[in-house]
């Protein structure tokens, strides 16, 4: 027996022992998708990505945070520019504010005071282990 004899003979033994499953069509067809997506990708890379609900978000995320800092800067200047002696006509607005008896505003400060401290104290307690125990108990 001559080495290539040995050679083809566990070749055969080798492919018989090994049975690969049949691909069905399914697979070439997905197979050949996938391709020309990666080719169209690779001709017009702007095409091919479709945008996401997440950079949809994002987007409406940044306009309206964009008008929101304008809107506050423009309040911020009418009352530094007002601060400053300056008369700015403000057509259409009333801004005087009501009229509150000393008392009861001080009242509100009072009770919004221990309120706020009441709250920022529960939302202290809520990142220790005591407080994450008790919201495992609620959910």
């Amino acid at each position: 027996m001559s080495r290539k004899d040995i050679e083809a003979r566990l070749d055969r033994s080798l492919a018989n022992q090994i049975r690969m499953p049949r691909l069905d069509r399914r697979f070439d067809a997905a197979v050949w998708a996938r391709i020309e997506a990666e080719e169209a990708k690779a001709t017009n890379p702007v095409a091919a990505v479709a945008p996401s609900a997440a950079l949809r978000a994002s987007r409406v995320l940044a306009i309206t945070n964009t008008i929101g800092i304008a809107v506050t800067i423009g309040v911020a200047l009418y009352f530094v520019l007002r601060s400053g002696g300056i008369e700015l006509p403000a057509t259409g607005f009333n801004l005087s504010g009501p009229a509150i008896p000393e008392e009861m505003v001080a009242r509100i400060v009072g009770v919004l005071g221990q309120v706020l401290g009441l709250l920022a104290l529960v939302f202290g307690l809520s990142f220790t282990a005591l407080g994450r125990r008790v919201r495992a108990s609620f959910s």
